[in-house]
């Protein structure tokens, strides 16, 4: 009689697993199909980089485009806010010259305000307000273009945030993206 209890017992545990698994894999889904959608649409966008990104994230478990909106903002915030503690790790180089800390203070700046474009962006999506969201992250997306393009001024100036800006603008090809789709759904 204790066997036929253990069985009973794990039916409601096997039951919770196999909607677990299943919930996982709507989301991964999503995401593959999104990230194909989004990377069709952008030759600079990569799809094993937007899939990677997303389903790293253990928040990143969407059942809808709009969660993967929020998902990809969010992302990308943080993201830029790695990028902002970077620059100021390089603006202690003493072996900087004075145009690269120049260029690295702009890009500190260009970041901060991409932060708050960002959190902007977030606010008007929750609101419903696609067309401010497109913009917000647009907007944002310019900071690491210009960044990029101030150390390509002056001749023989490398950026050392070559690799951070183009991770960056991938990441908000991707949000970019994700609000067009939200804007063709609705």
């Amino acid at each position: 009689m204790g066997k036929k209890k253990v069985k009973f017992a794990l039916y409601p545990i096997l039951l919770m697993l196999i909607f677990l698994l299943f919930q996982c894999s709507n989301g991964s889904n999503l995401i593959r199909q999104s990230c194909q959608e989004a990377s069709k649409g952008d030759p600079n966008l990569s799809y094993n980089f937007c899939v990677a990104c997303l389903e790293a994230n253990p928040k990143s478990r969407p059942t809808r485009i709009e969660e993967l909106v929020d998902v990809s903002i969010r992302i990308t915030k943080s993201n830029t806010t790695n990028i902002i503690s970077n620059i100021s790790e390089f603006l202690r180089n003493q072996n900087l010259s004075q145009y690269a800390k120049a260029c690295l203070r702009d890009c500190f700046d260009l970041y901060s305000d991409a932060l708050s474009e960002l959190q902007d962006a977030v606010y008007a999506f929750n609101s419903g307000d696609l067309d401010t969201a497109n913009i917000k992250v647009s907007a944002a997306l310019d900071a690491s273009v210009t960044c990029e393009d101030q150390f390509k001024e002056k001749k023989g100036e490398t950026s050392p945030l070559t690799k951070d800006n183009n991770i960056y603008c991938q990441l908000s090809a991707i949000s970019l993206a994700f609000i067009q789709m939200c804007h063709q759904n609705s």
